[in-house]
Formats: structure tokens, C-alpha cells, sequence
């Protein structure tokens, strides 16, 4: 059985159809739970009406935490053999966890993947992650993914970033896989990380694109808010605890990577705000002032990184803390 979480919160316009899609799946032996976060809609109600039609779904109603904590009220009661997640606004491919499941038995494999669709407004586009596809013994897992598990050589996300697009096995769920509480930002990205840390067996089923992922602008992954760096000083933190000390794999360069990421973002974000330049002044040095930002530039050699040359320049300007306000008009003028 697979034991399936979706965290619901103000989520009324899209329940029905993501229910609908992991009900209708090709196959059937599953569970639903579904976790109501609180949600100040419908959604409580609509959860109730979902789990009195089919018996395969279950309702956690609990006050409003973020939806890390909803899912790992989610993992608190899974019952199945194999887990996955599933965001209340996506929806899946009929026969999505059917031929997950195929690879999952023909290879006993602890993890297996797929791809997404992304959905905008006006047009749909697959996306696949730049790895090799099929399958990964322990062996294959250390040599070839664990070189980029928390990040990609380019400092972009990994590959299992996409939690939602991951199916398994339960006897991976112990009380250390759990999400980080108080991290609404990229939480996705350090339980992929210690998921895989933890696999023994991986199947990446390249370029079937079975989940549809929603692109929605309004929500918070792509809106300034002001106290993000908070949260991903936070989930730096934890990444640090999780892979510093790592016996088997030095995963020093990939962390300092991360923090490098994180400022992207956050910077990013800060240059596009609704808000004044002395304000923009100020959030950029503060942040670019961080001892743990000063060190990870010191260890990190931006003109040997794979990325574009403007990111370079950009990264450059960050490092040394020169030209920040010529950056500011230039990206205020794009």
C-alpha cells in the first residue's frame, strides 16, 4: 500500500481535482491522508466529505504550522509500505504510482522518481532534472548523485528537490525524516538530501513526466518577504548538522553551494521589492555582512563555478561588497 500526504490549506479551489487525481490512480491499494493545516476556507469541510465517500482517505485537522509540520503530522501515521507527497493545487497522471510501483518491485528500490509537468496560464512545459536516468545501486548512488545531492555544480536545486515527484519506502521513515519546523522556503531541499542519503537503491524514471506541478506567482517561493534570509539561515544550519560531518562523503564545497543559493534568492527577491532603495541599501548589507556569508566567499572560487558570466559578475559584486548600488539600478532597469 502507499500511503499518500497531502498538506490542505486555503486550497478550496483545487482539492476536488488533486483528490480526484490520486483516487482515480490505476492503482488502487493506497491511502490518502490528507492534513488539514488549519485552513480558514472550506477545506476542513471538504476533507471531511472526501474521507465519508471512499474509505481509503483519513483527515488530520490540526491549527495552521506551515506545511513541513503538516507532513510530518502526515509521517506520524502512514501505514503504508511506501510514502509520497502531493501539493493540494497539483495533480497526478492516472497511472502515475502504477508504474512507479512497477519500478519500485522489479528493482526493490528504496526511492524511485519521475518527472513533472509545470502548468502555467497559457502553456505546459516537462521538466527533467540533469542526471543520467534509470537505476542506482549504493555504489552508482555515492559515485554519481552524491557529488550533487544537496546541489547541482551550477548552484541550482538537486534533483530531489521535487519531493512530490519521490515515492518511497516507509522503512525509510524514522523520526530523523522529518521537516525542519519554522522553514517556509527550500525545506523540500534538505529532506530530498538526507532521503537519498539514507537510500540504499534509487530509480530515476527520466522523462516520464507524470505529476503535474501548478505554477502559481502568488505563492510564497515567489514573493518578497522580509524575514526570508531568516529562514534559510535556519535551513543552512541544518544542512550544516545533517552533512559537516559526513564520514563517508565530504559535502563542505556542495554547503557552502547552498548558502550561496540562498543568497541568490534572497538578494534576488530584495533587488525586485516593492520597497525603498535605502531600505534595499540596508537588507543587502546586512545580509552580505554575515560572518557565515564572509566565510563561505572565502572558501568559495567564483570564476571556477559553471555558471553564466553575468552571475559571476553579480556574485563577484556580492563577494567583495563593491558596486552594489550600480547593481541595483542595473537590475531595478531589466
Amino acid at each position: 500500500m502507499i500511503s499518500i500526504i497531502v498538506p490542505v490549506y486555503k486550497a478550496e479551489k483545487f482539492i476536488e481535482r488533486c483528490v480526484n487525481s490520486i483516487l482515480n490512480q490505476t492503482y488502487r491499494d493506497l491511502e490518502l491522508i490528507l492534513v488539514d493545516d488549519g485552513s480558514p476556507d472550506q477545506c476542513p469541510q471538504l476533507c471531511d466529505r472526501f474521507a465519508e465517500a471512499d474509505k481509503r482517505v483519513r483527515v488530520i485537522h490540526k491549527k495552521n504550522g506551515g506545511v513541513s509540520t503538516a507532513r510530518n503530522a502526515g509521517l506520524e501515521v502512514v501505514r503504508g509500505e511506501y510514502i509520497a507527497f502531493v501539493d493540494s493545487d497539483d495533480f497526478l497522471e492516472p497511472q502515475m504510482y502504477e508504474k512507479m510501483m512497477e519500478k519500485a518491485i522489479a528493482h526493490d528500490c528504496d526511492v524511485v522518481m519521475c518527472d513533472c509537468v509545470k502548468d502555467f496560464k497559457d502553456h505546459s512545459t516537462v521538466y527533467s532534472h540533469d542526471i543520467r536516468g534509470g537505476f542506482y545501486n549504493l555504489d552508482q548512488l555515492k559515485q554519481e548523485h552524491y557529488p550533487h545531492l544537496l546541489i547541482m555544480e551550477n548552484v541550482e536545486y538537486p534533483a530531489t528537490i521535487s519531493n512530490w515527484t519521490l515515492l518511497w519506502k516507509s522503512t525509510l521513515n524514522t523520526t530523523d525524516m522529518r521537516y525542519q519546523s519554522g522553514v517556509r522556503f527550500s525545506e523540500d531541499l534538505l529532506f530530498g538530501a538526507k532521503l537519498l542519503r539514507k537510500a540504499k537503491s534509487f530509480y530515476y524514471m527520466k522523462g516520464e513526466a507524470l505529476y503535474h506541478y501548478v505554477m502559481n506567482d502568488a505563492s510564497a517561493s515567489h514573493t518578497y518577504v522580509p524575514d526570508k534570509w531568516n529562514d534559510y539561515q535556519l535551513l543552512h544550519s541544518r544542512i550544516v548538522a545533517e552533512f559537516g560531518a559526513d564520514k563517508e562523503f565530504d559535502f563542505s564545497k556542495q554547503i557552502d553551494l547552498c548558502l550561496l543559493f540562498f543568497l541568490y534568492n534572497t538578494l534576488g527577491e530584495t533587488n525586485g521589492a516593492d520597497i525603498s532603495q535605502k531600505e534595499k541599501k540596508t537588507k543587502m548589507r546586512e545580509i552580505l555582512r554575515d560572518e557565515s556569508v564572509r566565510a563561505m566567499f572565502r572558501r568559495v572560487k567564483v570564476l571556477k563555478l559553471p555558471i553564466a558570466t553575468k552571475l559571476k559578475l553579480i556574485t563577484l559584486i556580492y563577494k567583495y561588497r563593491v558596486g552594489l548600488a550600480l547593481l541595483r539600478v542595473y537590475c531595478r532597469r531589466k
